[in-house]
Order: C-alpha cells, then sequence, then structure tokens
C-alpha cells in the first residue's frame, strides 16, 4: 500500500515556542512526515530548520503562494488540514467522506483540488469551508495533480488506468484521457516549456506531455521505481527520483538527455527545487531525512533528519 510503510516511527525533536523566534529565511521548505505525524520547515543556511505538530498521517502538502496557509492531505483519516506554518497551529481541519490524496491549490478561485483515490473522484473544494462545489468522477486509483494557471486545467495522474486524465479547472468538465506509462504517480507542469512531465513508476520512464496540444511528445526510460518528478523555475533541469536505486536523476529537461545521478536517502519520494533553481531538496520516506542536493556541483551537501516517513515537499517564496 502507498499510503504507509511497514517500520515503526522514529523520534524527532519538535521545536518549542522559542523556535519562532528563528528568522525566517527569504525562500522556505515545507516537508510533511506521514508516520512521524510533523510538519519541518526548512531554511536557508545551516541549522535552518524547525518541526512541529500536523494532524496524523499527512501525505501530500500545497501552500498558498504568500506561504501563510499550506494544505495536506490525511488519507487514512479522511480528512484535509489547513496550517499556519509560522504559528504552527492547525487552522482548520475538513472531513472528507473518502481517501484525500493528490492535492492542488488555485490562489485565483481560493480553491483546493482533491484527487479521491479510493472513490476515483476529482473533487473542487472552498479553501476557506472546505465545502466540496463540484466532483467529477475520473479514472482509477488518481494520485498526484498539476495545476496549469495559463490555460486553467488540471492534469491527474490516474495511476490504475496508465492514463492522465485533464479537466477544466473551474467546471472540472473532461477534455481528454491521455494514455501514458504504465502507473503515472508523480508529475509536474512547467510554465515556460509549456509541458508537463509525468513519473511512471512501473513501466520506469517519464511522459513529457504538451500542454497546448495535449499530445505525448516524448518519453524516456529514467530507472526503476520513478516517484518523484520536478522541473527548475527556468525550465531547463528536469529531477526525477528513482526509489529503487536511491537517487536523483538530473536531466536536460530539452533533450531528455541525463546530466548527472545524485545518490541520496532510501525511497527517495517527493523532489523540490530553489526558486533560483541552484538546489534541489528530496523527500527520502526511508531513511526519515530530507536530502539537500547542489545541483551545480551535482552531489549532495547535507541530509537534514526530519519526524519518520517524509513523503512530500513544497517550496514557498
Amino acid at each position: 500500500m502507498i499510503f504507509a510503510r511497514a517500520l515503526g516511527l522514529g523520534l524527532t525533536l519538535v521545536a518549542s515556542a522559542s523556535a519562532l523566534a528563528l528568522a525566517r529565511a527569504a525562500e522556505r521548505v515545507y516537508a510533511a512526515s506521514q508516520d512521524g505525524n510533523e510538519i519541518t520547515e526548512i531554511g536557508a543556511g545551516p541549522g535552518r530548520s524547525i518541526s512541529f505538530a500536523s494532524r496524523a498521517g499527512p501525505v501530500v502538502i500545497a501552500a498558498a503562494p504568500d506561504g501563510r496557509r499550506l494544505f495536506l492531505t490525511h488519507p487514512e483519516h479522511g480528512e484535509i488540514s489547513v496550517v499556519d506554518p509560522v504559528r504552527q497551529t492547525t487552522l482548520a481541519h475538513f472531513p472528507y467522506p473518502g481517501m484525500p490524496f493528490g492535492l492542488a491549490f488555485d490562489a485565483a478561485q481560493n480553491r483546493l483540488f482533491v484527487t479521491d483515490w479510493t472513490r476515483n473522484l476529482l473533487s473542487g473544494l472552498d479553501a476557506a469551508t472546505g465545502k466540496v462545489l463540484r466532483e467529477t468522477h475520473i479514472g482509477h486509483a488518481p494520485a498526484h495533480i498539476a495545476l496549469d494557471g495559463r490555460d486553467n486545467r488540471l492534469f491527474v495522474c490516474e495511476r490504475e488506468d496508465n492514463i492522465v486524465g485533464v479537466y477544466d479547472a473551474q467546471t472540472l468538465a473532461a477534455i481528454i484521457r491521455i494514455p501514458v506509462g504504465t502507473a503515472p504517480f508523480a508529475i509536474a507542469y512547467s510554465p515556460v516549456t509549456g509541458r508537463v512531465y509525468i513519473a511512471n513508476v512501473r513501466s520506469n520512464d517519464v511522459s513529457v506531455i504538451d500542454a497546448g496540444s495535449l499530445h505525448v511528445v516524448a518519453t524516456v526510460h529514467v530507472g526503476p521505481m520513478p516517484y518523484g518528478v520536478a522541473v527548475t523555475p527556468n525550465g531547463r533541469t528536469l529531477l526525477v527520483t528513482i526509489q529503487a536505486k536511491n537517487s536523483l536523476l538530473e536531466l536536460d529537461a530539452a533533450t531528455l538527455k541525463k546530466i548527472a545521478e545524485i545518490k541520496v536517502g532510501l525511497y527517495p519520494e517527493d523532489v523540490v527545487t530553489s526558486l533560483d533553481g541552484a538546489t534541489a531538496y528530496v523527500a527520502d520516506w526511508f531513511s526519515d531525512a530530507i536530502s539537500i542536493v547542489d545541483l551545480t556541483h551535482e552531489k549532495e551537501v547535507r541530509e537534514i533528519a526530519v519526524a519518520a516517513g517524509p513523503r512530500d515537499l513544497v517550496v514557498v517564496p
């Protein structure tokens, strides 16, 4: 089952109230630890990490553009939570009748988009109240979501159908179902390249979709069990976590040629990049750490210990 690992909980130190006095870096990365029920904030510079409690079993995390709200899905507990990361408090928690997994936030509509893994639904919720505004039936075992704000479309990994479904972000009307590799799970959209990148876990490849034509324009073999995917803000570099090799693969986003493969922690899942594209952050699911990777020198430079089971990451300015 993808929602929880068969390991005991690790122990981590939760930041005291005095940790709030830490000066916030201009850029922050937040990690959700499913088994340890914590959120960790990572800032710039040595020692800049603090952790605080979350509601049980957080998996996927998204953020408002101003960084004042974090949104988390809790699949095994049937809820979505809203967190103030500055005050380190839960602002709200919304009961959800299914198993909420994938998550995207649309600031223009103040709307959350959620995939329901067991009911095979895509839901649109009011981010302030948690009220379900629209729902539509989609493919089986829907996982992660990417929002194309330019064309107002949602791209959804429908894992057990080997499909990426495309939906109108206002009405949730289906636009097209695009066949990709086997078991698409993670997804990233680049407004610079106008492309969508999909990690296909069982076919060990990445599919590339042109967001304008809605056609697959390339497929590249990457290695066993790709579980996370990200694109640098300038659109030049594609990053893929290779779970079965405990590595981060760096590719040229234009040619899809390998640049480097960098060792990280155990069973890496999500990956995000800094706003300047020079640093990658990798959630090492089974080693309870976040790897910080220097993409210029192509090496891991630090591991930050976090609570057990880090799954997902988000970066905010």
